[in-house]
Order: structure tokens, then sequence, then C-alpha cells
């Protein structure tokens, strides 16, 4: 399932002691083959020590692997083919993605909105509407928190669109506990992803740091509600820092939810009223259909697979490809939005 480089990742990954940034310039070790080494020289003795036994013990390894797979984890490292080109060439990418749902969403093309959890009825209605909107040609990438960031996953999601969570914190957790319902939608159609270890809680210097993820992985950053100090601004900050298109609704004067996007149209962002101010800046004609992406092979299986069965269970489609059932349900949710299999109730389906 991994190769022995992405293992490595994986094992380095597990280690709280090692900071993001540390783990990014240990991977650049020539096949970690030096790695003792550089430990030596950048870590205190004690934290070395732990490290570099566990490293090296195939009962801690073997278990790390067992409870990722037994979580429904999949790790896409730096090392994997999977890995976004567009996270790889940020400062600091993360290592390890931990995944749940369909990973091939992170090499389709991405697009962020993001927003404050203080933001007004009227203009989280328009983050859904633009969302999903924005979801006819981008895969919507997004935080998990209240507000802004679950209308745009919201938005997305009932327009049939594909949509990434970054998660702030291990999948251990649902952070806000409110929104598991969502999570667990997310999960079914889209991907929900974290750089951090299933057992690691949220902390609050892990949103900032995040929000690297969310900027890194997208084409360009909507900024729907802000304040002065919000977190929604360091998002638009990597976005521009990478070299991404930043787009901002609108706000009257006074607006205390929009003083940050007025500031950042200042600073040069495009304005955002309508789907057509950033639809025109990749000149996408938003009147034409999309053109469905091919199968994947895993899809075509999947396609294949329910398509022989006819009144298809889900359960029975996992046993006859020998897929875990995590697995298939993702690959389900995705041939429905590309409109190859119908859902008919009672975790059945059909091929159209």
């Amino acid at each position: 399932m991994y190769t022995n480089e992405e293992i490595n990742l994986i094992i380095l990954s597990s280690f709280s002691e090692l900071s993001y940034a540390f783990k990014k310039i240990l991977s650049e070790q020539a096949d970690l083959k030096n790695y003792e080494n550089f430990l030596i020289k950048t870590l205190s003795g004690g934290v070395y020590n732990k490290v570099n036994s566990l490293f090296h013990d195939e009962g801690y390894r073997g278990g790390i692997l067992k409870s990722l797979e037994k979580k429904g984890i999949k790790c896409v490292t730096i090392y994997s083919d999977g890995y976004p080109e567009t996270l790889k060439n940020i400062s600091a990418p993360p290592v390890v993605l931990y995944c749940k749902g369909d990973v091939s969403l992170l090499k389709t093309n991405c697009f962020s909105i993001v927003g404050s959890r203080r933001t007004s009825q009227k203009s989280l209605a328009d983050c859904k509407k633009m969302a999903g909107e924005i979801s006819s040609r981008f895969t919507v990438v997004s935080g998990f928190a209240d507000g802004a960031d679950s209308a745009a996953l919201e938005g997305a999601l009932a327009a049939g669109g594909k949509v990434i969570s970054v998660f702030a914190n291990g999948l251990d957790y649902i952070y806000p506990a409110i929104n598991r319902p969502l999570a667990d939608k997310v999960e079914k159609c889209g991907l929900i992803i974290t750089e951090y270890p299933p057992e690691v809680g949220p902390k609050p210097y892990h949103f900032p740091v995040r929000n690297r993820i969310i900027a890194g992985l997208s084409k360009g950053t909507l900024v729907v509600s802000a304040d002065k100090t919000s977190g929604a601004l360091i998002t638009a900050d990597y976005a521009a820092d990478y070299g991404r298109d930043v787009f901002a609704f609108p706000y009257s004067i006074g607006a205390f939810s929009g003083a940050g996007c007025n500031a950042l149209i200042k600073k040069g962002a495009f304005l955002a009223e309508n789907i057509l101010d950033i639809f025109g800046v990749y000149s996408l004609d938003f009147n034409t259909p999309a053109q469905t992406d091919p199968l994947s092979e895993d899809e075509n299986a999947v396609y294949v697979a329910v398509k022989s069965l006819g009144d298809a269970f889900l359960p029975d489609v996992a046993e006859t490809l020998g897929k875990p059932l995590y697995e298939v349900r993702s690959i389900i949710c995705a041939l429905e939005i590309k409109k190859k299999v119908a859902a008919l109730g009672g975790n059945r389906y059909s091929a159209i």
C-alpha cells in the first residue's frame, strides 16, 4: 500500500515533538539515510532518544499503520504520486496529509472559500450560492468552522459539487462537534484532510498554520467575510504570497464583518459581486456546462460492478471488488456527482 519512503514519513509524522517545518527539513534528507545525524544535531537528547528508538521499532511502525487503516484514514505523503503539485511548491508543505474520502480530489483544480465565524445571514446565503456556482468548475476548499466555512461546503455539496475540508486537528476529532453531520457528508461526497495525526486535538495555534494548506491547494481564494483580525485574512495573505488570485465580497461602510474584505480590495484583491467576477478572471463561461471528468480506474471498477449487479447493495459491491466499504462509499459519491449512478435508497445503487 505504501512505499518504504512513504512509511518513513508517516512514522516521523506520528511524533508530536517534531514541528511541521522540522518534518519538512527532515524529509529532504537523502532518502532519510542521514536523518539520525540530523536529529542528533537539532533535537534535545530526550526527544532524539524517543524518536530514534521508535522509528526503528517494527512493533511501533506496524501499530501506527494498522491504527490508520482501522480508522479508514489514507495517508498521502510528499513522496506519493497523489500529492498535489500546487501544495508541494509552497514554503513548508505538509509532509503527510491524513485523508478521509476521495483522495483523487487532491489532484483536481481547487478554489478556496473562507470567511469569519461571525458572518451575516445575507452573506452566508450569498456564500452558499457562490460556492455552488464555483463548484461547477472547481473543487471547493474550505476549513470547517461555523459560519462562512460551513456555508461554503454546504453550498457546494447542495449543488452536487466536490469539496475538500482542511481540519486544524486530527481526524479522531470533529471540531466543532455540532458539525458532525456535515463532516459525514464531506467524507462521503468529498474529502477531509489534515496534517495532524489522528489523536491530535484542536489548538488555537493550529488554525493559522492550517490556512497555508487551504491557500496552497487553490488556484484562487474568495474571502466572503472578515473583520480586521479575521483568520480568513491569514489565508488571503498566504494566497497572495503563493502568487494565487485573491477575491473578496464588497461591504458597506461600517460593516464589522466586512472591514477585512474591503481592506483586501484596497490592496488589489478582485472585487467579487457575482460569479462572473471570478469566472471572468479565468475566461470561464458560466453558461457553458463543464465537461465531465473521465472516470478514474477505481471509479470505473465500481461503476462496472454496480452495472453488473443491477440493484447493487453497497456492501456487495465492496465484497465483489475486495475493497473496504468506506473506500467504495467515497467512490460511489464521486460517481453520483458525475451522474453515472443513482441512489435507490437503503444503501442500494443502480448504473445510469
